[in-house]
């Protein structure tokens, strides 16, 4: 307390003074520090009191939505809407036959597996007419003799579709192998034959040569036997 005093006692002398009259003076400046210190703390403070405030805000929420998602343990929660089509629902999983969404995937399969869903499907079955003499088994038609017949020969024309359309690659680069094999022994066939036939000119050409030396009697000038 008393070094409190002390204190406020040095920072009034700071801000007041006396000139040589002997009249009190006040330092402006000082009063004007004093004002914006007081305005940083007061700013400060009440920064303070936003985050704490905004902490405890987020604290409750994020409690009450943790109460929420406790009291939704174990519970399943339907949303029937006859007038909403299928391609204009926005979120959960749908049932198309019964018209109704559900939150998850295994609400959903209960629901498929239930009674309700089951004679939903045969009334749905019985109004279009194509139910009859199909088996449904959980509210799910299964194929027919027919169908699966058709379904066997589609994928087996694909099969072929796909293997012509591999075998017509395959021919295509053999048979550009085999052109570029024929092309080239072709080549070394005509490479062959210019250089037999340019070997056979020479040859005639020195055989004439040589005839005509001995004709006019060449050959003995470079002769060096003696008779």
């Amino acid at each position: 307390m008393y070094g409190l005093s002390l204190q406020l006692l040095f920072d009034m002398s700071d801000k007041t003074s006396k000139d040589q009259y002997g009249r009190k003076t006040w330092n402006v400046e000082a009063y004007e520090a004093e004002a914006k210190r007081q305005k940083r703390n007061e700013a400060s403070e009440l920064a303070k009191a936003a985050a704490l405030r905004l902490g405890q805000d987020h604290l409750q929420h994020r409690a009450e939505l943790l109460s929420e998602l406790i009291a939704q343990v174990k519970k399943r929660t339907l949303i029937a809407d006859p007038e909403t089509n299928f391609g204009r629902r926005r979120f959960g999983f749908t049932c198309p036959v019964c018209d109704l969404s559900f939150r998850d995937t295994l609400a959903l399969v209960d629901h498929i597996n239930s009674p309700q869903h089951a004679r939903k499907a045969r009334e749905l079955a019985k109004l279009s007419g194509s139910g009859e003499g199909d088996e449904i088994v959980n509210g799910i038609r299964h194929a027919t003799p027919e169908e699966v017949s058709q379904t066997i020969e589609a994928l087996v024309a694909k099969k072929l579709r796909d293997r012509a359309a591999s075998s017509a690659v395959d021919s295509i680069q053999e048979r550009v192998r085999k052109r570029a094999e024929f092309m080239k022994k072709r080549a070394t066939k005509r490479r062959e034959k210019r250089l037999k036939k340019k070997e056979g000119q020479n040859g005639r050409e020195g055989e004439e040569n040589s005839e005509m030396a001995r004709a006019m009697g060449f050959e003995q000038f470079g002769s060096t036997k003696v008779d």
